[in-house]
């Protein structure tokens, strides 16, 4: 397609505008000549049956030869402007960007291409994982393009034939506004389609499903596509076509899940570009059919979930507006708080374990849409700041949506929170004894609240500021967490260390307890308790994703602060080297603390344990390595720091983190943690003597004294942390493992 000559297509472009041109003023004049004076002439026999209506019917043939034409010529002018477009990004694709990343591109025909690394003698073509997931993430996308190329050619073909009809004495067949309006109106009548054969016992072909898919992926964020599409299915139509797909797709597994996956995908994302469009009347129609049984009309069918537990599927993806969110996850609050269930299987369908209204690999059967509303709000994150603040609606006692969802209920100790049921059958149901995936869901959202970024943002530049919303949200999790750990579930982890990675300038500040050096860290405003931040941290420690995403936070976050406090003294009120000092004493707290609590969780968690601790680690440094993080020391990026600089320091943290945790049996539990704890110490002075590496020695400060008093400090501030930590779990009646 890069070689592809597009000037034809333009030249018939302006050929159509012309003819349109032309079209229009021969229709005018049969319209306003001809027809005028053959309606206002007196005819009489013959001429009043016959010449009469000759005259009507040519005057509306030239009136559908020029919308005809019309239509011709705004098909081929929106594929001409996408498909130039496409060309220049293939260009850009395979011409520059390959050869600056050292790869070629070949073309092997039927639209493929082979991507690869020259031969290269003095490597003997070996190359790295990273590097071969780089050529694969450039041949992905150039298949992508192709692909969407594909499907406008496609696309122009369907509406060039149903435009010139199959009657060639005859104008006047189908008209499009645009290729947008004729991709739409295909869409819906395959959806429509669908609807019909599965009443019949029937489905689509694999090849209308291929159709839909490309269809509905490529248009989805277009609002006029999008709008037309929901509105043309209406809102019980809409859910029961993703419902039927869904439950068809996951039941028959193979292709069929991999297309009923993808057309839930792009119909989340088109629902969200739509519903601006929609209006508040559609949207409250919705609401009432999210309340009801929806019949699914499915031959053999025994499931009538409720429409809200499709809906919720559709939310996990593309980004709604906060109006649209704020009603929807309202009502559905409102409505299990006044009694309303989500139903599940009863177990008749015992075997097939993914089968759901949730076609995605993860996040559940879909069986529970709690979950799709919270993915919702972890992608938006404004929204998803002021939902937590919120009241939560419904009757019963008085408590924010934090409080329900998270479990600290009306008075702190659970009264009223939320039940989360299992999201999956009901034959699996025992493995899954509260909602897994909508905790990770919780996670995402309280990500986005606390940070201001969606949480599966990729790379950024300055992050939102903490304003004092956000700030007391976190503040709130903090406390929670430190009163009672086991509202932080395993599942949101993760998203609890990469929280604190993000606050990391507020951890350091109210870690230290003290004023004298808070400039260092933007003067931010510190949490209300020491000792429950402390708690907080041992919590998140005990889990191996959340230990390992709050310890490259804090490595992280030091190396970038270090290196500010070089280059740009004069920011700062102490001294470089007294603001090192201070910044590896606290960052050797911090690591201290996940250190004590991840030794504790070596010495408890047992055999099992130990293997799962294992497993995520080296899942976390994997991602970590294969590219960096897109979240991991989100607080980094509030101090200019060269990217390849925090690409290091990760990459050695991950491998000490993930070689320090190594542990085989249970019976060797409780000297593995010593020797875990021992590299964990090892690895605080190996970061600070990193971090001082790339911010440099201060100018007249002899290097080696520079470097003893930054390992020094790090050393006493990873003791102290430890020490703060084991008093923590005193306070809390914590009692050290036997």
């Amino acid at each position: 397609m890069a070689e592809v000559n597009l000037g034809k297509l333009q030249s018939s472009v302006a050929d159509w505008k012309k003819v349109v041109g032309d079209l229009k003023r021969l229709a005018d004049r049969a319209e306003r000549g001809l027809l005028t004076k053959s309606e206002g002439a007196r005819w009489a026999g013959v001429n009043s049956d016959v010449t009469r209506q000759f005259v009507k019917k040519t005057a509306k043939e030239f009136a559908d030869a020029h919308a005809e034409a019309s239509s011709i010529y705004q098909v081929l002018d929106d594929a001409y402007t996408e498909l130039a477009e496409l060309q220049k990004k293939l260009n850009t694709a395979v011409h520059k960007e390959a050869p600056d990343l050292g790869l070629r591109v070949s073309d092997v025909g039927d639209g493929k291409v082979h991507v690869f690394y020259p031969h290269d003698r003095t490597t003997d073509d070996t190359h790295t994982e990273g590097e071969l997931k780089t050529a694969q993430a450039l041949a992905d996308r150039i298949a992508e393009i192709i692909s969407h190329a594909r499907e406008i050619d496609d696309s122009v073909s369907r509406a060039l034939r149903k435009t010139h009809g199959s009657d060639e004495f005859n104008f006047g067949h189908e008209n499009y506004q645009s290729l947008d309006d004729a991709q739409e109106q295909r869409a819906e009548e395959l959806a429509k389609k669908s609807l019909r054969l599965y009443k019949e016992g029937k489905e689509l072909s694999v090849e209308e499903l291929r159709e839909l898919r490309t269809l509905v992926k490529y248009n989805a964020d277009d609002k006029e596509f999008a709008t037309d599409l929901y509105r043309g299915l209406g809102q019980e139509g809409a859910l029961r076509f993703q419902a039927q797909l869904s439950l068809d797709g996951t039941a028959e597994g193979g292709e069929q899940m991999r297309l009923a996956r993808s057309i839930q995908d792009s119909m989340g994302t088109a629902l969200a570009t739509a519903t601006p469009g929609l209006g508040d009347e559609w949207t409250d129609k919705l609401m009432r059919v999210g309340r009801s049984d929806l019949d699914l009309q499915m031959q053999g069918n025994q499931m009538v979930p409720k429409g809200y537990q499709v809906l919720g599927t559709l939310l996990r993806h593309g980004e709604y507006q906060k109006s649209f969110l704020d009603k929807v996850s309202k009502d559905m609050i409102s409505y299990e708080r006044e009694g309303g269930s989500w139903g599940r299987p009863d177990g008749s369908y015992a075997g097939m374990k993914d089968f759901g209204l949730n076609a995605d690999e993860e996040g559940g059967r879909g069986w529970d849409p709690i979950t799709g509303v919270l993915e919702a709000y972890g992608h938006n994150p404004d929204a998803a700041t002021d939902f937590f603040h919120r009241d939560v609606p419904g009757p019963g006692k008085q408590m924010s949506n934090l409080d329900y969802l998270m479990g600290m209920g009306a008075d702190g100790k659970g009264d009223g929170a939320r039940d989360w049921i299992p999201d999956a059958t009901s034959a699996f149901a025992a493995k899954d004894p509260v909602n897994h995936y909508g905790k990770d869901a919780l996670g995402h959202a309280l990500e986005a609240a606390v940070s201001g970024l969606p949480y599966d943002h990729g790379d950024v530049g300055a992050h939102p500021e903490h304003t004092q919303q956000r700030h007391d949200l976190m503040n709130q999790v903090v406390n929670a967490v430190a009163k009672d750990p086991k509202l932080a579930d395993d599942a949101m982890g993760d998203s609890l260390g990469r929280m604190a990675g993000e606050y990391m300038p507020e951890v350091n500040s109210t870690v230290s307890q003290s004023n004298d050096f808070d400039d260092l860290y933007g003067n931010p405003t510190k949490f209300t308790d020491p000792l429950a931040t402390t708690e907080f941290l041992d919590t998140i420690g005990r889990n191996p994703d959340g230990y390992a995403e709050a310890t490259l936070g804090a490595e992280n976050y030091s190396a970038g602060v270090m290196h500010d406090v070089n280059a740009h003294p004069d920011k700062y009120a102490g001294t470089p080297a007294e603001n090192l000092k201070h910044i590896s004493y606290n960052t050797g707290t911090v690591e201290g603390i996940l250190s004590g609590a991840r030794h504790d969780q070596i010495v408890t968690g047992g055999q099992q344990s130990d293997q799962d601790y294992n497993d995520a680690l080296q899942k976390k440094a994997d991602l970590f390595n294969s590219a960096f993080g897109s979240t991991v020391g989100l607080a980094t990026e509030r101090v200019p720091i060269a990217g390849e600089v925090i690409n290091g320091v990760t990459e050695v943290v991950v491998g000490e983190v993930v070689d320090g945790a190594e542990r085989n049996t249970s019976a060797e539990t409780a000297h593995k943690a010593g020797e875990s704890s021992f590299n964990a110490r090892q690895n605080a002075l190996d970061q600070a003597s990193n971090g001082l590496l790339v911010a440099g020695t201060p100018h007249g400060v002899d290097p080696t004294d520079m470097s003893r008093d930054v390992t020094q400090q790090t050393g006493e501030g990873f003791d102290h942390g430890k020490e703060l930590q084991r008093e923590a779990k005193d306070h809390y009646n914590r009692t050290l493992p036997k």
